[in-house]
């Protein structure tokens, strides 16, 4: 029945009641989309965060994976945070190196027990090494020494007697990369080698 009919019918109903009476309607219509905004705000507030931890966990059980594969135990890894151990991951694979790796690959050295010790070799015979020599030449060079590395090749060699260098490469036909001046520059005393937090 149209509202004029309605009207007419009923006599001297105003027309605005009957107006009003129809907005009610349109107001709970609206009422009903405001709560399902609302819903689905809350929604995205919840499944933001939810998503973000998700991504973080797979990063993080990559990075554990791939450490592993490089003989590093994973109850060694517990003393270091997510954020650590994927930086970690990412270093390595890059082919650099920094304090935290440096443990890490020295806790790798210490769980096989079969691990030679150091070779010895003079700063003459590293100022001999060139940016393009291969893993097989420098070994050729300097000798077989330990390899703290698994996958990837780290090299550890004293040098006169004093010092610790250690020589990343991350496959067979990768060249050194620095000149021997380089790596003569980056050696370690061997009194303040990082300590190992292996556990």
């Amino acid at each position: 029945m149209r509202r004029e009919t309605f009207c007419e019918i009923l006599g001297d109903l105003d027309a605005r009641y009957v107006q009003e009476a129809g907005g009610a309607h349109g107001a709970g219509r609206s009422r009903r989309l405001k709560w399902g905004a609302a819903a689905a705000c809350l929604c995205l507030l919840l499944v933001l965060p939810l998503t973000a931890f998700a991504v973080d966990t797979l990063q993080y059980n990559a990075a554990v994976e791939y450490l592993t594969s490089l003989g590093i135990p994973a109850a060694d890894l517990r003393g270091y945070s997510r954020s650590e151990v994927k930086e970690a991951a990412r270093t390595i694979d890059a082919g650099e190196h920094t304090p935290l790796t440096e443990s890490l690959l020295d806790c790798s050295s210490g769980s096989g027990g079969t691990a030679a010790a150091p070779a010895q070799v003079t700063s003459d015979q590293v100022r001999a090494l060139t940016p393009a020599m291969t893993r097989e030449e420098v070994l050729s060079l300097l000798g077989d020494t330990q390899d703290l590395g698994s996958g990837i090749y780290v090299y550890v060699y004293e040098v006169d007697q004093q010092y610790l260098l250690r020589i990343p490469f991350a496959g067979d036909d990768a060249q050194l990369g620095v000149t021997g001046e380089d790596l003569l520059r980056a050696l370690t005393p061997i009194s303040e080698d990082p300590a190992s937090g292996c556990g």
